[in-house]
């Protein structure tokens, strides 16, 4: 690759001497890898105190898982003209789909309607950088509604997700490790929140996702948000169907209930019968997208590649958004 600096120094000679010059450059990033590899779950003390929730925000179920697992409604509240300094109490535009019980996670995806944000391709993109304002522009066929629904979650997550920056926090809330530290990027699970009805809430993400590869210091980087059971890929709204957020599902994962009730582990992979361990159940046949809160080389919506990642909609092949990655 070229530097930006000296492709355009020698351009400049390259006009003087009335030679015509033409420059291509391609780059691609990678994301983090997995492993199938299970450790043993950390026993984190709880907290004396638990963290509060804003009054504004609708009550989530406590713990206990309820007393029915088939949605009705879904609900997402999304800002469509929030900046870095909009208000809490901005007004908001409702998105609300309903989710019929049952059915099977790896129908694609409808193409997105509505007339595209750009045309042509975008000549200039910005970069994914947290600490900077939030501008996911310049992917074609991306309606305005569409870009301004991505910005808007990931500018909560990063806003909210932080609360959570200590396990130890993230435990006294519900949330409990699935045993995969050794892989590098450890999630912890609410199983009541990823059994009920309410998606893509930045305050109370199904997932937490934290960097583990320096021992002994996890990192949040991300929220994974999940559907509710029985949800496929056509039960996403379709504000949030589009060449930014790629949802995908895990039809292959296995997980067994430990003797915490509020906590399941990976326990392998489905046989090639398509069965799991005996004693485990798949858990994970939903559509499910990750927030990075910390730059990605794959964009802030990127899945992770390799052994267990999970599988996109039929027809599509797992997207690396390099225009939006950021530089690590």
């Amino acid at each position: 690759m070229i530097p930006v600096k000296r492709t355009r120094r020698f351009v400049r000679v390259s006009a003087l001497l009335g030679v015509v010059t033409c420059v291509a450059a391609a780059c691609g990033g990678a994301s983090h890898s997995a492993s199938t590899r299970v450790a043993t779950a950390p026993t984190i003390a709880a907290p004396a105190t638990t963290v509060s929730v804003p009054a504004r925000v609708a009550k989530r179920p406590k713990h206990a898982a309820p007393t029915t697992t088939t949605p009705t409604t879904i609900r997402r509240s999304t800002r469509t003209t929030a900046s870095p300094t909009t208000p809490h109490n901005s007004s908001t535009t409702h998105v609300i789909a309903a989710v019929p019980a049952g059915g099977a996670a790896g129908v694609p995806i409808p193409a997105s309607t509505g007339a595209p944000s750009n045309s042509g391709s975008p000549t200039s993109v910005k970069p994914f950088d947290p600490s900077q304002h939030i501008d996911l522009s310049g992917t074609p066929g991306v309606t305005p509604e569409q870009q301004h629904a991505a910005e808007a979650l990931l500018r909560d997550s990063l806003r909210d997700l932080p609360r959570f920056a200590s396990q130890s926090t993230a435990y006294a809330a519900g949330y409990r490790t699935i045993g995969d530290a050794i892989t590098g990027d450890e999630h912890w699970v609410n199983w009541a929140y990823a059994k009920d009805s309410t998606i893509l809430d930045s305050k109370h993400p199904e997932s937490l996702v934290y960097d583990t590869r320096k021992p002994g210091h996890p990192v949040l980087e991300a929220a994974m948000f999940m559907f509710p059971p029985g949800s496929k890929f056509t039960d996403i709204p379709a504000v949030y169907r589009n060449g930014l957020m790629q949802f995908h599902v895990h039809n292959d994962i296995c997980f067994a209930q430990t003797n915490d009730p509020l906590q399941k582990v990976f326990a392998g992979l489905r046989n090639s019968n398509g069965d799991c361990p005996s004693g485990t159940t798949l858990a994970g046949n939903v559509p499910m997208i990750h927030a990075w809160i910390v730059k990605n080389p794959c964009g802030p919506f990127a899945a992770l590649s390799g052994i267990a990642a999970g599988q996109v909609p039929a027809g599509q092949n797992p997207n690396c958004d390099t225009a939006h990655a950021g530089v690590l």
